[in-house]
This record gives C-alpha cells, sequence and structure tokens, in this order.
C-alpha cells in the first residue's frame, strides 16, 4: 500500500474561502484585482460576493462523470465480502454542492450510494424516475456516519481519483451471498441544506444513477486461496499410490492366471534424481507380450479368406504387406506387445467413433480449402506455360525493344527504395518521359499506320525511339563563350534564346522583347532559367510567365569575359543522365521471367497457401485443430489422471505430462478417423493421420509428427516422433478449487525461486524474466484445473506456483483489516483499514528433493 494515499475531501478555492451558507448554498467574498494591461502599476482591489449552487441546483449528472462502477452492473457472481462503489473523473464531484461549511472532522459529501434489497421497507425504484428509500435503507445509511463514505484516492504514476462508498449492512458485516441487491447515487441533502432522510418515514428523493448486482457463494479470492496447500499423497486403503492404474491382463493359456500391470495416464507423477523407477514404465511379462501380439498376427482360413483379429493401429500408416514381426522395442512392435498401450490406442480409437461427425465436418472443411488451393495451383500452373511459351516466341533479343515489350509491367516492378521502376527511369533525359514509356505510346508507334510506315528510315521500331529518347541533348552555345571571342553578343543571345526555347518562336520572340537590347549577364540567366525543359521536355509556360513580369535582374560580380563559370552555375542544361539499356533490360527481364524455377507469380500464389511448396500435383495432409484430452477428461478421467478423484478441496499436486500415453492415443483415434473418413468418401492423402493435437495449446503446436513419418525403431516418447518445436514432456500443476470456476482470470505462472525459498513480499514486483506463463490448460471434472507448462516436470524443484487475483480495479473489504489498528474518524483512515490489496499466492516445494 506504499503507493496508494487516502484524502478525506477535495475542496476547490471558491467552495473553501466560502464563511456562510443559507438556502442550501454556500456564500462568500472573494478578492477580485483589475490591472490596466497597458500599465500594470494601475491596479484596483475590491471584494466580491459570491454564491455557490447546493445540492437543488443539480438536475442530474453530466454523461461521463461516473468513470467505474463495482459490482460491475448486472453482474451475477458479485464477492460477498466487498463494498460496492462509484468512482468519479472530477475529484472534487463527491464534495462540490455541499451546502455545509467543512468543519474539524472534515466534510460530508452531498451524494450517497445506498445498496440494499428491491422491497417496500428498503429499496423501491419509481416509474418516475425517482426512487423511496424505506426505512431499513435509511438505518443502514445514517447521514451522520456519510463522512465517512467519501475519499480522494492517489496512486503514484495514477490518475487521482474520488470514490464514493456504500457502507456495510447495519449488523450484517459483508453481504448476503446468492442475494439480488440495487445501488442508488441519491443526494443526501435536500434543496434546503437539511439532511435527506432521518429514518423516522420513507423518503422519496432524486435518483442519479442506479444499477443491480447479484452476490455469489461466500466468500472470496483470499478465502479460497488460503485453502490451497501441497498435496499429501497418501495411498489409498490396499495400497494403490496416487497417479498409477491397475491393468488386469487375464492369460488365454491354461492354468489361466491374471497379471497386474502398473500404468500412467495423461498426466503422471514426475520423477527426480534418485528416485526409483516407475512401475508403470516397465515392460510386460514375456508371456503377456506373446499372447498380446498373437492377438494381432495375421490369419488366413485355407481357402484364403483373412479372418477379423484385434486392431493392427499401425496399419494405416505403414506397408500394409510388411513382416508380421516388427522391429523390436519400436513404436509398432510396442502397440501391438503392450496392453496397457493397446488400451490408450483403443480409447483414441474410442473418441474418433464418439466424435465422428466432428471429425467428418471439420475435415470436409479442410478438403474444400484443398479443392481450394488446387484450383488456385491449377491456374497459376496454366498461367505459367502460356507466358513461358509467349516469353519464349515473342521476347525480342535486342535491348531496347524487349524494354519496349515490358515496359507496361515498369510502374508494378519495385526498387529496393521502395519506387516503381517507371519512377526511377522516367525523366533521367528530357525525352524519356513517362507519357512515351506507356502502353499508349506503344499502341501509338506500332508498326502499320501511315505515320510509322511513312517515317524515315529506322524511326519506325519502337526500340528506336527509345534509344532516341535515351540520348542526352547537345550542349546549346554559350554567349559568354561568343563573347569572348569578339563575335556578336546581341547575336549570340538570340541564338541561345531561340535554343532553349526548342523552336517556339513566338516564345523566344516574347523572351528577346522583354531583355531588349544589351540585355546583361543577369536578364540572359534569368531568361534561360525560365526556359529550362520541364519533365515533358518544354519550358515550363508559369516560369516564363514569372520571368516576363519581372523588371529588374540581379547582375553577377564579373566582368563579361568572366562570366561563363557564373552561366553554368546560374543557367545550367537541365539535368540529363541516360541509362544503360542493355543493362535495365537485363534486369526487368529477370525480375519477370517466366521460364525460372519459381516464377514471381507463383511465389505469390503460394504465399496465400500455407504447407504448399510447388505447383504440381497437390497433396498435403492437415491436421484438424480438435485437441482431445477433453475427451478423456470426460469419458474417462482415471486415464486422464489415476486417482484424481482422491484428492481433496485445496490440494496442489506437480505432475507431468505422459508423451507414450498421448503418443499411443494419437495412433487410435488416427486410425479409427481415417477409416470413418473413407467410409464417408471423403478424400483422404495416402496414410494421413489428421488429429495430430491432444493438448489445447496457446499456439499452434501440434504433439507427433505425421505419423507416416515415424520410423518403426523409434520408440514411443522418442523425439523423433515429437515435431521440432515441441517441448516433449511438460510440467503440469493441478489444483483441487472451486477457486478457477468463481475466477476464471485468475493468473497463474510459474516463478524461479531464490535465496532457498525465500518468497518476495507481497506487494514487492517481480522479475518477468524469472517468470514462465503456462502454454496450455484444463480441466478434470468439475474442480479440478491444470495448467502445463514449458519446462522439464523436475524443473519444479526450482520454481514456485504463483496464483494472482484477477485485476479488477481497486476495491474495498466491509470488515475492516486488523492489522491497521486505528480510529475511522475520517474517509481517510475509513478507506485505508479497509483497502483490498490484490492477493498474491505462492506455492512452494510442490516436488521433494531426495538430495
Amino acid at each position: 500500500m506504499a503507493n496508494n494515499h487516502f484524502y478525506s475531501h477535495f475542496d476547490k478555492a471558491l467552495r473553501a474561502g466560502a464563511t456562510a451558507a443559507s438556502g442550501g448554498r454556500l456564500q462568500g467574498q472573494a478578492e477580485v484585482k483589475l490591472v490596466d494591461l497597458n500599465d500594470a502599476a494601475n491596479q484596483r482591489t475590491a471584494n466580491a460576493s459570491y454564491e455557490l449552487f447546493g445540492p437543488g441546483d443539480v438536475e442530474r449528472l453530466a454523461a461521463g462523470a461516473i468513470t467505474r462502477r463495482f459490482p460491475a452492473p448486472f453482474a451475477s457472481n458479485a464477492e460477498v465480502t466487498k463494498l460496492a462503489l462509484v468512482e468519479f473523473s472530477a475529484v472534487d464531484l463527491p464534495w462540490r454542492y455541499t451546502p455545509q461549511l467543512a468543519g474539524a472532522a472534515g466534510l460530508r459529501p452531498w451524494l450517497v450510494l445506498v445498496v440494499g434489497q428491491r422491497s417496500a421497507n428498503d429499496i423501491v425504484l419509481r416509474p418516475d424516475g425517482r426512487v423511496t428509500l424505506g426505512l431499513v435503507a435509511q438505518f443502514n445509511h445514517r447521514l451522520g456516519e456519510s463522512l465517512k463514505w467519501a475519499h480522494v484516492h492517489e496512486v503514484a504514476g495514477h490518475a487521482t481519483v474520488a470514490r464514493l462508498l456504500a457502507p456495510s449492512p447495519a449488523g450484517a458485516g459483508n453481504y448476503l451471498d446468492d442475494t439480488e441487491y440495487v445501488a442508488c447515487l441519491v443526494p443526501a441533502f435536500t434543496a434546503s441544506g437539511d439532511d435527506a432522510w432521518d429514518g423516522t418515514r420513507p423518503v422519496t428523493c432524486a435518483l442519479y444513477d442506479w444499477w443491480s448486482f447479484r452476490t455469489g457463494p461466500a466468500g472470496d479470492f483470499r478465502d479460497l486461496a488460503r485453502k490451497l496447500h501441497k498435496a499429501a499423497l497418501v495411498p489409498k486403503p490396499g495400497g494403490k499410490p496416487f497417479g498409477i492404474a491397475q491393468v488386469s491382463y487375464a492369460s488365454r493359456a491354461a492354468p489361466q492366471t491374471t497379471t497386474q500391470l502398473q500404468t500412467a495416464g495423461a498426466l503422471r507423477l514426475p520423477r527426480v534424481p534418485g528416485d526409483p523407477p516407475d512401475p508403470a514404465d516397465d515392460a510386460p511379462p514375456n508371456d503377456v507380450v506373446q499372447e498380446t501380439a498373437a492377438l494381432a498376427r495375421r490369419i488366413v482360413t485355407p481357402d484364403g479368406r483373412p479372418v477379423v483379429t484385434s486392431p493392427r493401429y499401425d496399419a494405416t500408416f505403414g506397408d500394409a504387406n510388411g513382416p508380421d514381426d516388427p522391429v523390436d522395442n519400436g513404436w509398432i512392435a510396442q502397440l501391438r506387445n503392450d496392453p496397457r498401450l493397446r488400451g490408450a490406442a483403443g480409447l483414441g480409437a474410442w473418441n474418433a467413433v464418439e466424435w465422428q461427425d466432428r471429425i467428418s465436418a471439420a475435415a470436409v472443411l479442410k478438403a474444400g480449402d484443398l479443392a481450394i488451393a488446387a484450383g488456385r495451383i491449377r491456374h497459376v500452373a496454366l498461367g505459367v506455360e502460356v507466358s513461358r511459351s509467349l516469353w519464349r516466341r515473342r521476347l525480342p533479343a535486342d535491348s531496347p525493344e524487349r524494354i519496349a515489350v515490358l515496359m507496361p509491367s515498369l510502374g508494378r516492378l519495385l526498387t529496393t527504395a521502395g519506387r516503381s521502376a517507371l519512377d526511377e527511369v522516367a525523366g533521367r533525359t528530357p525525352q524519356l518521359s513517362r507519357a512515351l514509356l506507356s502502353s499508349a505510346a506503344r499502341r501509338a508507334l506500332r508498326p502499320g499506320p501511315a505515320r510509322t510506315a511513312l517515317s524515315a528510315d529506322g524511326r519506325a521500331p519502337f526500340g528506336a525511339v527509345i534509344v532516341a529518347a535515351n540520348e542526352c541533348p547537345d550542349d546549346r552555345a554559350d554567349p559568354a563563350g561568343i563573347r569572348s571571342t569578339g563575335r556578336d553578343p546581341d547575336a549570340a543571345v538570340k541564338q541561345a534564346i531561340v535554343e532553349a526555347a526548342r523552336g517556339d518562336m513566338g516564345l523566344a520572340d516574347a523572351i528577346l522583347q522583354h531583355l531588349g537590347s544589351h540585355p546583361g549577364p543577369g536578364a540572359v540567366a534569368a531568361a534561360l532559367r525560365a526556359l529550362a525543359a520541364g519533365p515533358g521536355g518544354k519550358p515550363d509556360l508559369e516560369a516564363v510567365k514569372r520571368f516576363l513580369g519581372m523588371r529588374a535582374f540581379p547582375e553577377p560580380d564579373l566582368s563579361v569575359l568572366e562570366w561563363d563559370g557564373w552561366m553554368n552555375e546560374h543557367a545550367s542544361h537541365e539535368p540529363c543522365r541516360a541509362i544503360d539499356l542493355e543493362a535495365f533490360a537485363g534486369i526487368v527481364s529477370k525480375a519477370i521471367d517466366p521460364t525460372v524455377a519459381r516464377p514471381p507469380a507463383v511465389e505469390r500464389v503460394l504465399a496465400t497457401l500455407p504447407g504448399i511448396e510447388h505447383i504440381g500435383p497437390v497433396e498435403i495432409e492437415p491436421e484438424l485443430d480438435l485437441p482431445l484430452w477433453s475427451f478423456v477428461s470426460e469419458r474417462a478421467p482415471d486415464w486422464m489422471l489415476p486417482g484424481a478423484g482422491d484428492l481433496l478441496d485445496g490440494d496442489v499436486v506437480a505432475l507431468g505430462t505422459n508423451p507414450v500415453f498421448v503418443e499411443s492415443y494419437l495412433v487410435g483415434a488416427n486410425h479409427q478417423a481415417s477409416a470413418e473418413l473413407r467410409w464417408r468418401n471423403v478424400p483422404l492423402v495416402t496414410r494421413w493421420s489428421p488429429l495430430r493435437k491432444f493438448w489445447q495449446r496457446k499456439s499452434s503446436v501440434l504433439d507427433i509428427v505425421p505419423i507416416r513419418q515415424w520410423k518403426a525403431a523409434d520408440p514411443l516418447g522418442s523425439a523423433a516422433l515429437l515435431p521440432p518445436d515441441h517441448p516433449g514432456d511438460e510440467a503440469v500443476v493441478a489444483f483441487r478449487t472451486t477457486l478457477f470456476r468463481r475466477y476464471p482470470s485468475t493468473v497463474v505462472y510459474l516463478y524461479q525461486q531464490e535465496n532457498d525459498w525465500d518468497a518476495p513480499a507481497p506487494d514487492l514486483a517481480l522479475d518477468l524474466n524469472k517468470r514462465v506463463d503456462p502454454s496450455f490448460t484444463g480441466t478434470i471434472g468439475r474442480d479440478l484445473t491444470f495448467f502445463g507448462f514449458p519446462v522439464k516436470p523436475q524443473e519444479l524443484l526450482d520454481y514456485w506456483v504463483v496464483l494472482e487475483e484477477p485485476p479488477a480495479g481497486y476495491r474495498f473489504y466491509h470488515v475492516p483489516d486488523p492489522l491497521l489498528p486505528g480510529s475511522e474518524v475520517h474517509s481517510a483512515d475509513y478507506a485505508h483499514r479497509r483497502f483490498a490489496v490484490p492477493v498474491r499466492v505462492m506455492i512452494g516445494r510442490l516436488l521433494h528433493d531426495p538430495a
């Protein structure tokens, strides 16, 4: 609470300066100073009387005046231990219209938050928008104590807020559980400044805001979190350990015997270094192996008819004509020889049978996506083949002609600078314009029409036009050079102006007339600047117009014979940077060449089709987003966690995932799902394993690679069967509590312990670098919730398990904190003792350390 500060009230200057109260309004005098803006020494000071609005002047609250209501309107599971409250955007609002002067004990608010039940004796919401408060409501909200119910809350780094609390029901302490309440914001004073009620008769008053909420069961997050503790995993009567299930195998050979095999479910107790081997990992006896394997061997009658035997779960994904004796200790041998793993695969098959409609619907949707992808692939493949044929037959070898053919694409080719290729080359020379590099120019200069048929030899091919446009113009004659040789200066100026006008004699005459006879160097330079060619190769008429309006020209501080360098600086030719046509044609050709292995069009289309890498026949193996853990949890919870029902309320237990069970389960589920989908005529890729997700992770991580990629020698649980980004076996923490059902947004994570399990202070911020968030979560039954983390189960030796109360704004308890003794005369004290610090629970040493 170090960053939280409470104040009893907030007064603005005029309220604080009031000296009297009359008719429900405060009155006072304020000193007013008038200053002459033109003469600061000329000032006049006088006292001005004022009167402030009171509660009788308020018709309603403006929109946005209330920023928060707690419990939230229409909440159905509100905490019985927390007070109802409202927060305001203006820090002075609860006291702004109070018709009384502040006393030694503080200032009463002019608003009261009344909370009660709907009844004639408590609260009655009237159809005219007002509210009637019965004697019960008045008894629970004695206005003489309203001083304590409003305060200002200042939090370092956050906005300061004004808050109004509703007091606890008299004699009850907390709200009643599973009860509907209504909260009403009403004035505490009448228009004349008297108390709005005195507890002797029902009172009808204005209603500025209201909402209703319903409480949940007794207790809150703090109460439920206090019950959590490390589970004492005591074996049940008969010696059956927690987390281990018994599988009874009855032999078929005489004399018949029963073998008890211990097995684990999808979740199991972790083993730490020094622990004895887990009996669930022991191989079954040899006689059990032989009898179990015999059940899946092929049997053919003497006349060649096959006999139905026990399922061979691997057959869907391997060689149907493969050997009857698989590789020892490989996954196929395990699924044929171990009855426990066959049981897990059978559970997966049962899952696929029960979810056949759901699986089929998801598969049909994927098949539809596959058809769409195949259509796109066929279209792009056809387009690529056609473009390759046209490229080879129609693209000229000559670079200028090649540019002429490809130039319509220049506007769509981006350079590394982010501009188009057309932007990079247009305007490099006076004639190389955007109009010339367009399909319209290509059509205008196509062979055939008179404009090209009657052109001079060598001028008709469009490539020749591009070559000519790419040439820089010859240097114009420099008048300075002509003057320096003793020639006629006026004739030299005229020649320069005519050349700069590009043959437009009318424009040249207008410029020469404005220059007059014997123009100076500054005037000639200004004229040549005005005639500089623009992007279209023509002078800018606006620049010419500005020149014709000029009457004075700045002259250089040079003699006429020395101004050639000055002219090159101030009247230089327009820039001209011819392009290398051969290199440019090669760059453009390479960018759109359809004859390469992966043309740009193919790259763009494949980028929209995840999982497809080429434009050949489409065969992909999409996975269905159907996590299967929920079926086990609902239909066979003992296979999820054997002994889960033995955990008591408040138990917390450390567990780990069991990849061997998960992989066996997924093999059986895919075996059955493939058969069902083929029966429904859903198009399948050979040896497809569509169900590859068991846990419901936040990310897209799957639990197995496609089963057709499994090698016969790879055992179940090995890294070879897992995707590259899969963490393997993961730590899991399970809780037997109603806390997560009541507070589903509870934050759960692991936090690395240090200093020999010295827990950080509750109000101390934790280091985010030591925090590990869960990767998946789930439930078993109604009240058993588990969280999986991307660390090895054995690493729980070094982590706290942390639970943090869901953030829901600042709240206050009905009952004051006994650890904060003191009086509650001021509202700041009242709020301080009831302030609900967010709860953080840290549970450590969930795993025993054998060392």
